[in-house]
């Protein structure tokens, strides 16, 4: 009988909502290499800590510190000379902020976009708006580890043309991913945009809102700070980072071989059914001449390589790099948010594995991009729903750049 308690007590914790009172955002600024090295080997120390911006990347490095580790992790940071300030002073306030409370919305007529949308919420608006526009079709693109579905948008007006596909929502605590894909199709669909109308005329655009559709229910119902898959392997945690799991340069540089880190590579390459469902259903699109993924937070506009320095050894770098400027100048005029682009290795962190790399390199689609959506880290991955339309406005500037591109067969 002691025990059947004692499982049940486990059980209960395993399925207890986690908070963050009290938990922190530290923001660090190594000067050196040493100060980076002594940042990345901190979760043998602090296990529980979060990197939410990589030490191995460039400037500033964001820690999200809970509780317990945040009065240790202040006296080792100061030890060892790397300034410091407090970004978030309670995560879970931000948390609270981040949304409002209302029922939920699942009829197309009084769907609010500037809001967050639960993962069924998001199934339910793609059924009706594929059924209430004739330029739209819902589609499916596979199936979880947990047995969802999750589908695309495909917005076309008919014939044979180029494709653009516009993935979102793959790293599952990115809730403004979603939120900004969402508004993209409506924008499309409305056709009120300034040249939206005239590109589905020459292109065909699929959008696919949640890709991680497991992870994305896990942010809602157990962590909201919940980045991986839900991929159950036998190892001491549970999931994979999606982003991480492409056949391209798997397990190298900027992967973790832990399988608690969110950068968690995977046993196997392509062992992620969320990322072999994507992977097939782009590959059988025909004549797809752009790609792009699209993450939060920092705003950042890349292409490859992710998993290689320099873009000197890029064939497409030139138009890459013209298209990438294009965008950060079209996204900067909606709001005057300010974006940087560049390859992903330069602009972010070395990562390899990544979705922008292999539709770059192995399915050979020329433009193939990677973003980062507001912010720049004072609100991160909680970005209040406030910010959901100017966010979706300036990012629709920026995929108009690319659409245009695969339109004027610059990217073919």
């Amino acid at each position: 009988m002691k025990v059947f308690f004692v499982l049940c007590a486990v059980v209960a914790l395993g399925n207890a909502k986690r908070l963050f009172h009290n938990d922190q955002v530290l923001r660090t600024f190594p000067e050196n290499v040493q100060q980076r090295n002594l940042l990345e080997k901190m979760p043998e120390r602090f296990p529980m800590i979060d990197f939410w911006t990589s030490p191995k990347g460039v400037g500033h490095v964001d820690i999200h510190v809970p509780r317990a580790y945040v009065g240790a992790v202040k006296v080792f940071l100061a030890r060892n000379r790397i300034n410091n300030e407090v970004f978030v002073e309670d995560l879970q306030k931000n948390i609270e902020q981040e949304r409002s409370p209302r029922p939920e919305q699942m009829d197309l007529a009084s769907f609010d976009y500037n809001v967050y949308h639960t993962f069924d919420e998001i199934q339910q608006w793609i059924n009706d708006i594929t059924a209430s526009s004739s330029i739209a079709t819902k589609m499916s693109v596979g199936g979880s580890y947990e047995g969802r579905e999750f589908s695309a948008v495909k917005l076309s007006t008919g014939g044979s043309k180029p494709a653009f596909v516009i993935n979102c929502g793959i790293h599952a605590r990115e809730w403004v991913s979603p939120a900004a894909c969402m508004y993209a199709v409506k924008y499309f669909i409305d056709g009120t945009n300034d040249g939206s109308e005239t590109i589905l005329n020459s292109i065909d655009v699929y959008v696919i809102p949640s890709s991680n559709p497991d992870g994305y229910v896990y942010t809602w119902t157990n962590d909201r700070m919940w980045r991986k898959t839900r991929s159950n392997n036998n190892l001491r945690c549970m999931g994979v980072d999606p982003n991480r799991n492409w056949d391209v340069n798997w397990s190298g540089e900027g992967a973790s071989a832990n399988s608690c880190n969110d950068a968690y590579y995977g046993p196997s390459k392509f062992s992620e059914i969320e990322v072999t469902s994507q992977r097939d259903f782009v590959s059988a699109i025909p004549n797809v001449q752009g790609y792009i993924d699209v993450h939060a937070y920092s705003q950042y506009w890349m292409y490859p390589y992710g998993y290689k320095q320099g873009p000197p050894s890029l064939p497409d770098s030139a138009i890459l790099s013209k298209i990438g400027s294009d965008s950060i100048g079209a996204i900067g005029a909606v709001h005057g948010k300010s974006f940087e682009t560049g390859a992903i290795s330069d602009v972010i962190y070395i990562a390899s594995g990544s979705t922008a790399d292999w539709f770059y390199e192995k399915a050979g689609i020329t433009c193939s991009f990677a973003a980062e959506l507001r912010d720049t880290g004072l609100y991160g991955f909680n970005l209040p729903e406030w910010q959901i339309q100017p966010a979706a406005e300036e990012t629709f500037a920026g995929l108009k750049v690319i659409a245009q591109a695969v339109a004027d067969g610059t990217c073919a």
